[in-house]
């Protein structure tokens, strides 16, 4: 089986990616993305990336989707910049495989 790499967000955000052969999913509005979301859980995708200002929009959502095995989400800074959503999101990851926030401790 031949898994795919998606990526969704702001047109200008995600453009340059489809060069790289990743499937493009323009991102307009919450619905539009929800309907985009439901497509990805059902397609033969196994990683997601999303940018930052889309993945707070669709939080719930990508919930939803991170509960299932695939696809990996990941979150990636939009054009607007970083919000440190992917880090706080790596943290997590990190704290729950652990037990202990053994890479980021201040």
């Amino acid at each position: 089986m031949d898994y795919k790499i998606a990526i969704a967000g702001s047109p200008q955000a995600i453009l340059g990616f489809k060069a790289l052969g990743l499937e493009t999913f323009p991102l307009s509005s919450v619905d539009s993305g929800r309907e985009i979301l439901k497509k990805i859980s059902a397609g033969n995708y196994a990683i997601l990336l999303i940018s930052e200002d889309w993945a707070v929009a669709l939080e719930e959502e990508l919930n939803e989707l991170k509960q299932q095995p695939l696809p990996a989400v990941t979150v990636l800074p939009s054009q607007l910049g970083s919000q440190g959503l992917g880090y706080q999101e790596l943290r997590k990851i990190v704290e729950k495989a652990v037990g202990s926030d053994i890479l980021f401790k201040n």
